[in-house]
């Protein structure tokens, strides 16, 4: 299946990824900013191929899950260990991969049952952490660029913890 192919895909963007994350020099931070552009284009595309074929599956759902976290945990470790995330601003990008870990964990744990669709303060904090992410694995055009990108991790970390609130309270409703 065609959509599925391009959601695996993101997963083989992973490694180079990680590996221009770590090296150094403009070239390898563009590269990176290209490689990491290119696999949210992925994570956009995927499900309009999927529903515009009539590909929709569990399979393509699942792996679409599994992708958009180890994109995260490829950008959050891939920056920490870079060293352009260091202290609270690293915190900030371990508690976005956390509160994923455990969203889909929720999700494991109430067997689909429990519903988390995707609110606008979500949509919110998707954007914020895609442009922090961003604005940190490119190579600094203007003065601030970096610190700009960890505040706007930090913001989205925060509104994942208050989002994660939410999803919580579902998942309990159906575990109790």
């Amino acid at each position: 299946m065609i959509a599925n192919a391009v959601t695996a895909s993101r997963l083989v963007l992973a490694v180079p990824l990680y590996l221009l994350l770590t090296a150094r020099g403009d070239a390898a931070a563009w590269a990176a900013f290209g490689v990491m552009v290119l696999a949210g284009l992925t994570d956009v595309v995927d499900g309009r191929i999927a529903r515009a074929l009539n590909q929709v599956s569990k399979l393509g759902a699942m792996l679409d899950l599994i992708s958009d976290r180890v994109l995260t945990a490829t950008l959050a470790v891939g920056l920490i260990a870079s060293g352009r995330l260091a202290g609270p601003w690293a915190a900030a990008a371990l508690i976005l991969l956390a509160r994923d870990l455990t969203v889909a964990s929720f999700g494991e744990a109430t067997q689909g049952r429990a519903k988390f669709p995707v609110s606008p303060l979500e949509r919110v904090k998707i954007a914020l952490q895609f442009a922090g992410f961003g604005l940190l694995v490119a190579p600094e055009l203007i003065a601030g660029q970096h610190p700009i990108g960890a505040w706007a991790l930090a913001a989205s970390a925060a509104l994942a913890l208050i989002t994660l609130v939410g999803y919580a309270r579902r998942a309990r409703a159906v575990l109790e």
